[in-house]
């Protein structure tokens, strides 16, 4: 488990709904430090805490731990859209190359295994 990124993702969404520590923690009935701790990964976190976390902030629990967990592409495809809503024509146009790129750059340098979009572990030897 990956903490520091699972308190991350809670901080980031803590801040997409506005709220401050103090909010949440009224909202989730823990301690101003207790969300601070799990923020800064200075503490572990119930499944309870995740539970109310996930409800107050409108967050699926997956999409709070999918650095953690092994199949989480359609996670990061829509944190990918998300951010691509707001581009105009042209900006889409750069992006696009440049994540066409950036794919195949990785592909031919990647050092170690790394998951294909089947979730199976590859080598970067392998045949694409």
């Amino acid at each position: 488990m990956d903490y520091k990124k699972l308190g991350k993702r809670i901080r980031q969404a803590r801040k997409a709904m506005h709220y401050s520590q103090e909010q949440l923690a009224g909202e989730i009935e823990y301690s101003v430090p207790h969300i601070s701790h799990v923020e800064n990964a200075k503490t572990t976190l119930s499944i309870d805490f995740l539970v109310k976390a996930s409800n107050a902030l409108h967050v699926s629990a997956d999409k709070l731990l999918c650095d953690s967990l092994d199949y989480t592409s359609k996670i990061y495809q829509g944190e990918i859209m998300e951010a691509l809503k707001d581009c105009s024509t042209g900006e889409l146009k750069i992006i696009s190359r440049a994540v066409m790129d950036l794919k195949k750059n990785l592909r031919e340098n990647m050092e170690g295994p790394y998951e294909n979009r089947r979730g199976k572990k590859r080598n970067h030897r392998d045949k694409y």
